[in-house]
Order: structure tokens, then sequence, then C-alpha cells
């Protein structure tokens, strides 16, 4: 009977230990790893599906939706390392909401560039093509939800409880 209370006890134990093994329990999310690849791949997936690409168009938008994705990996990657230089050098990481000027300014950025990727989207497909795609990316636009903007997430984790 003992060795058998033993036996359940030395299981339940490991259980715990393997569960807590990916940072949980220690308010740490698992980092989503996506390669610009695979990324490139699931938009150009997507398009297609939504307008159709004949085979040099998918190759085209692949290679645009490729150097986008290595040209977002490139930023994620100089934010964590400006952070751990940070971690290093003793000073406290926190979220600082960035002022008024700073988000029109990135604002205008996206603008800009979503402006160029529509000429060039515009340039590969065909005008029933585009028109579908102009519909897909208002689709797109709709389906992200409002309260998860970056903003009001800073907001939400530096509140006082």
């Amino acid at each position: 009977m003992k060795k058998c209370i033993i036996f359940v006890f030395a299981m339940l134990m490991s259980f715990t230990a393997f569960a807590q093994e990916r940072g949980a329990g220690r308010g740490e999310r698992p980092q989503r790893q996506f390669d610009p690849e695979s990324i490139a791949i699931a938009q150009t997936d997507a398009l297609n599906r939504a307008v159709g690409l004949d085979s040099i168009q998918y190759q085209i938008v692949y290679l645009m939706n490729y150097s986008d994705a290595v040209a977002m990996q490139d930023s994620i990657k100089a934010r964590r390392d400006r952070r751990e230089q940070m971690r290093r050098n003793g000073q406290e990481v926190q979220f600082q909401r960035p002022t008024d000027e700073e988000i029109a300014a990135r604002r205008q950025v996206m603008q800009q560039r979503q402006a160029i990727r529509n000429a060039q989207m515009k340039e590969i497909l065909t005008p029933e093509q585009y028109e579908k795609y102009l519909q897909y990316e208002k689709e797109q636009q709709q389906r992200r939800p409002q309260g998860m903007r970056r903003e009001s997430r800073g907001r939400r984790n530096n509140r006082q409880e």
C-alpha cells in the first residue's frame, strides 16, 4: 500500500515538473517562432484563395511578402536586442506609450507602405483580381479586433491594482 502511494506521489511530481518546463507559472508567454518563408507562404496562399493568382503572379507576390517578412523579423530582432542590452546594463525595461507625434508618424509610414504595395499589386493583378484584392484587404482590416491595438494593451498592463 505504501509503495502504491509513493508511486502515485512520484508520478504527480513528475507531471508537475513537466507542466512548468516551458515558462508556465512564471508569467512568461511562450514565444511563437515564425520564419519569413512560412509567413510569406501563408500570406501568399491566403491572397491566392481570395483572388486566384496564376503561377507567375504567385511567385511575384511571394517575393514581395518574403521581403516584407524579412524586414519585419529584422525590426523585431532589433527591438529584442535593445531590450536585452538594457537588461544587461541594469536598466528597467518597461512599456512607454508613444507620443501622439510618434503615433502619427508611424501611421503615415504605414499608409505610405500600403500605398506602394497597392500600386505594385495594381501592376501585378488583372483589374478583376485587383478589385477582389481591395475587397480582401478591406475584410482583413475589419477582422482585426480594435481592442488588441498596441496602445490599449500597454495601458492595461500598466494600470495600478
